[in-house]
């Protein structure tokens, strides 16, 4: 098997929460499989990353990751939980993924200070002649999809906001516990800690780093989670 994400970006595995959690899977499942950097998703099935290659096969979409791996590998990335925690676990990364996510999307791509570090992060490598006609096409798209998603109709203060609730209630279903749900990291840790980490990875300073540095057992559940999750 052979995972195909964005480079490592910020410090962290790789250049988007998503590519990030699926590499957390495979680390935690114990299978055998090698690490592809791509830049340019254009031409993988969903124009987006991570993509996992399985032979000619390419499951395209961090979820559709983990289903392979459940139904093909026995992996089980809720063990232990119940049905209800489950139910809890799912509502739980659709709100990272699906509300989170978009507002610090629309944070690093739409607020101009933030774009300048964004654009160095992703593009630095293109050819200068190149880089401000590509840089410029990229952006337009990603600030349409924030738009379209409805995020971006969202003032800053707005988007801030809504930001500082969502952690709010992750630091409050994480109270004391090493993990969302106990002593062991699941489904929902994954995808927390990649996104939390891929947050305050950024170098230039933000309210939602500082929204999420405030919490102190975030910090600490970041810290163990790269330790117990990620890829050394």
């Amino acid at each position: 098997m052979e995972l195909i994400v964005f480079p490592p970006t910020y410090g962290e595995p790789a250049g988007s929460p998503f590519a990030t959690k699926a590499l957390a899977m495979l680390e935690l499942s114990g299978l055998n499989y090698t690490v592809r950097y791509l830049s340019n998703p254009t031409k993988m099935p969903k124009g987006k990353l991570p993509v996992l290659q399985v032979g000619d096969r390419l499951i395209a979409d961090s979820e559709q990751i983990q289903e392979h791996l459940e139904t093909e590998h026995g992996c089980d990335f809720d063990k232990g939980l119940t049905d209800q925690q489950k139910a809890h676990s799912r509502a739980v990364i659709r709100m990272v993924e699906e509300h989170l996510y978009f507002i610090v999307y629309s944070s690093r791509w739409m607020e101009e200070d933030h774009w300048q570090v964004t654009k160095a992060a992703n593009f630095g490598e293109i050819p200068a002649l190149m880089r401000g006609l590509i840089t410029r096409i990229v952006r337009k798209g990603a600030v349409a999809q924030c738009k379209g998603q409805g995020m971006g109709r969202h003032s800053k203060a707005e988007r801030l906001a809504r930001f500082e609730k969502d952690i709010w209630a992750l630091s409050t279903l994480l109270g004391d516990q090493p993990y969302l749900f106990g002593k062991t990291p699941t489904a929902a840790d994954i995808t927390t800690v990649a996104a939390l980490r891929f947050t305050c990875a950024f170098t230039h300073k933000n309210d939602l780093t500082d929204c999420i540095m405030s919490y102190a057992n975030l910090v600490d559940y970041m810290d163990r989670g790269k330790s117990d999750m990620f890829p050394t």
